[in-house]
């Protein structure tokens, strides 16, 4: 018995010195938080004390780069890959969806024995094959679209989050940001008891618009302040206070040693850049440093990384894939390659190399060539002829391009070179599936029209409309569909003609636009003759037509006529279903 008892707490010994080898890694990625909206940084308004004190407390990454929109951003954290390359390239256009041959951070983290978890925002796809629990998540707390009233997430609400579950949706009575940071930590917590190693990616929908903040973190702006300015403050004070309850957690539970704690925002400035934007040009969108600088707070109490201190090498969010890599000594395969490099040598107070690299996100339908910022340490090359040195021209003002036309073209070589890689391959879509017995039916929307479709909650009560908009489709399986066209999400099941809802799920103010005379519904499917069909009662939800569809790339455009056969909007909400 002794001997037995003996082997046992050698074995349990064992596991947890094996256990203790493994660090546990939090990424918390902001949404449209700007550089300068944190008090760390010079904002003389916004007051961010646990974000000072990660800050204070982290190697933190001075000359740090984003793409200047949230979707390419989150390919290329999750890829390591240029957004370019990976094909997540924009918001719109179809263009949200990765390619799925490549690696995914949670997949490797997966490989190596990590429990791998996402709460929030995922943007990068809603449908099979493309949702977060198909490219290696775990567990899966998270929303559609690119947040709360956007397009998928019609009548969500920030006070009282619908969120998903995987699949299986979920009615809370929590405010957004303390949802995912309370439920990533009820999780974390079951792992830890486990004695699982974890990936989380926090993956925020706030501060992104529409402003809607906690009452008590909205006060403490809205007397000096207008009311857009202090909720949005008021949204980032309610990230801080998040922070800090996390921070605090890891150290009650024993788990802030061996626990890698990274923070970034994901594009440039939007609501606070009034007030103050670090002394940079340009904001979210935009490929001045404002469009695209961003934070980056390392912090692994028990890494030996050294002492905090600030870091101006120049950086980029595909860094991070690599360097976690590099940091915990992950297996993968040594011929895998990424665009962003590992920054551990960096990390360990090692001089880096000259370096050059591009910001470039895509554009609506083909990519548009040097809709660029190329980074060579401290220049910048905007566009093919703005040359800026930012250590002595933070604000961009002065262009350098004539006395220094030696550098220009040097940066220009590269980018020509650059984009020999991209043009060709990112001009093809990730196709929406359909058909596939994973995943049947699927619900199309008009953010993923190939065009500008909208995607909000106001733009689709308005019956805002792209005319030429339609999808592109993959059918896994040719033969009989059916489809059903909706003005509005089906889970409303409203009727096609009149105005949408004036109130969220929460009962939170919303648009609700304007009725429409729709009559009849068309579906052309490879730009042929639209098939159509008459709405069956006035207060039909849909209209369903079903059609053939051969196996393979199709495209796809749905939209509405009235009584004359008039064109009045596309079908905003399309489900489509093979019929076995």
């Amino acid at each position: 018995m002794k001997k037995l008892l003996n082997s046992i707490l050698l074995f349990l010994m064992v596991f947890a010195a094996e256990a203790a080898k493994k660090t546990n890694v939090i990424i918390i990625l902001s949404d449209d938080q700007g550089y300068g909206d944190f008090s760390c940084h010079g904002n003389p308004i916004l007051k961010t004390p646990a974000l000072d004190n990660l800050h204070d407390q982290s190697v933190r990454f001075s000359n740090f780069h984003v793409s200047p929109l949230s979707t390419p951003t989150r390919s290329q954290l999750l890829t390591g890959i240029d957004a370019m390359h990976n094909k997540a390239s924009t918001v719109l256009s179809g263009c949200c969806r990765m390619d799925r041959n490549l690696l995914t951070m949670p997949e490797v983290f997966s490989q190596n024995g990590y429990k791998t978890g996402i709460f929030g925002k995922w943007h990068l796809g809603d449908n099979y094959p493309d949702r977060p629990m198909d490219h290696g998540f775990d567990k899966c707390l998270w929303i559609k679209g690119w947040g709360l009233m956007s397009e998928m997430e019609f009548d969500n609400d920030y006070y009282k989050t619908r969120y998903m579950d995987s699949l299986t949706i979920i009615q809370s009575n929590e405010y957004c940001t303390d949802l995912w940071f309370q439920k990533s930590m009820e999780w974390m917590e079951e792992m830890h008891d486990k004695g699982e190693v974890f990936f989380t990616y926090l993956a925020l929908n706030a501060p992104h618009g529409p402003f809607y903040a906690p009452r008590e973190d909205f006060m403490s702006y809205c007397k000096n302040l207008d009311e857009k300015t202090a909720s949005f403050f008021g949204m980032i004070q309610n990230i801080d206070k998040n922070v800090g309850k996390l921070m605090q957690w890891l150290e009650i539970k024993g788990m802030a040693k061996n626990t890698i704690v990274i923070f970034m925002n994901d594009n440039g400035g939007t609501g606070g850049i009034q007030v103050y934007n670090a002394n940079m040009r340009g904001a979210k969108g935009d490929i001045y440093d404002g469009g695209h600088r961003a934070a980056c707070f390392i912090h692994w109490a028990g890494g030996n990384l050294g002492e905090p201190r600030t870091i101006d090498y120049p950086s980029e969010v595909q860094d991070i894939f690599p360097t976690l890599i590099d940091l915990l000594e992950l297996n993968i395969d040594p011929q895998y390659r990424f665009d962003g490099i590992s920054l551990k040598p960096v990390l360990l107070n090692q001089t880096g190399t000259d370096r050059m690299f591009i910001v470039q996100q895509g554009t609506h339908v083909n990519p548009a060539k040097y809709n660029s910022c190329i980074v060579w340490n401290n220049w910048r090359l905007v566009g093919k002829d703005e040359l800026y040195d930012i250590t002595t021209d933070a604000g961009q003002l002065t262009n350098l391009a004539q006395q220094r036309p030696e550098i220009v073209s040097q940066m220009k070589a590269y980018y020509e070179n650059w984009w020999l890689t991209v043009y060709s391959a990112n001009a093809k879509y990730i196709p929406l599936v359909v058909g596939d017995p994973a995943s049947n039916p699927v619900i199309l929307s008009s953010s993923d029209w190939i065009g500008a479709g909208p995607n909000t909650q106001w733009d689709i009560a308005l019956a805002k409309d792209e005319p030429n908009g339609y999808w592109v489709i993959d059918a896994k399986v040719g033969g009989k569909y059916r489809i059903e066209l909706s003005r509005w999400p089906f889970h409303l099941n409203r009727s096609l003609t009149v105005m949408g809802p004036s109130m969220t799920v929460g009962g939170t103010s919303i648009r609700p636009g304007k009725a429409l005379a729709i009559v009849s519904g068309c579906v052309s499917l490879n730009s042929k003759n639209p098939v159509e069909a008459v709405s069956q009662t006035i207060d039909a939800t849909k209209i369903t037509i079903e059609m053939d569809i051969p196996a393979g790339l199709n495209t796809l455009k749905a939209f509405f006529k009235d009584k004359e056969g008039n064109y009045i909007c596309g079908a905003y909400y399309v489900k489509i279903e093979k019929v076995f």
